[in-house]
């Protein structure tokens, strides 16, 4: 395996680190689509033509720009912060059905031991 092949992958357990952490409730959706956005930049000089399409994470992202995410909601105005998640819960109801979707699309593709997926 190459340098290049063996970054890549690191890259890619990293996002199936994380997306098993959004599924699993682990990290919330808003920090979680933050990291999985962090990933995919440091992946795209490695991306091939039959990656999953993650754009998901990026449209959702556009949605919250101007939201705090993670420690920097401790800066701000708890009064401010309750308006905000409003904003979030709005945001979140859109998106997460799809987020979770491709969260499982990307551990089914990339997990490299691939767990069977409970039908319960």
């Amino acid at each position: 395996m190459t340098l290049e092949e063996k970054e890549r992958q690191r890259f890619i357990n990293k996002m199936v680190s994380n997306a098993r952490a959004v599924i699993s409730n682990q990290v919330a959706i808003p920090l979680g689509v933050y990291k999985m956005n962090q990933i995919i930049s440091w992946l795209e000089p490695y991306k091939k033509t039959d990656d999953v399409d993650v754009s998901i994470f990026r449209d959702y992202d556009l949605n919250v720009d101007d939201l705090p995410v993670g420690t920097e909601r401790l800066q701000w105005n708890i009064e401010k912060l309750i308006e905000f998640e409003k904003e979030f819960d709005e945001t979140n109801r859109k998106f997460k059905a799809d987020i979770l979707r491709k969260c499982r699309e990307l551990i089914n593709t990339y997990a490299s031991n691939n767990s069977e997926e409970k039908e319960e």
